[in-house]
């Protein structure tokens, strides 16, 4: 059963004007996220990935940066599964599932985060 979609969409350009980078990225994503965005060679485009992702899946669950959750309760690995802690941790049961998609432009990224119990 679907319990919950979120999309989120969020321009390209937006992370280029971004003067400092490496304080921007440790805003919402963990270590080993951020070495992956490092790594790729969509260096603009794969962080805003993350971040649409994220988004998404804050809409999913229908609450926003509060009620004690954080942007690090979301992790995503290079392929794309969903680890989630604290808050979002205690909210979902072992049968929970959380799907993503993400599709980037030159101009947007855009991310589905669906979750099915």
């Amino acid at each position: 059963m679907i319990k919950g979609i979120g999309v989120d969409i969020n321009r390209i350009k937006r992370y280029n004007n971004v003067k400092n980078k490496d304080r921007f990225l440790k805003q919402f994503l963990n270590n080993e996220e951020i070495s992956e965005a490092n790594k790729t060679n969509n260096k603009n485009h794969y962080p805003m990935a993350l971040f649409a992702i994220k988004e998404a899946i804050f809409k999913a669950f229908k609450i926003g940066l509060y009620f004690g959750s954080y942007w690090y309760d979301i992790s995503i690995r290079k392929d794309f599964k969903v680890n989630l802690s604290g808050y979002f941790g205690k909210m979902i049961k072992s049968r929970t599932r959380i799907l993503v998609s993400k599709t980037c432009s030159k101009q947007y990224a855009l991310s589905l985060a669906l979750i099915e119990e």
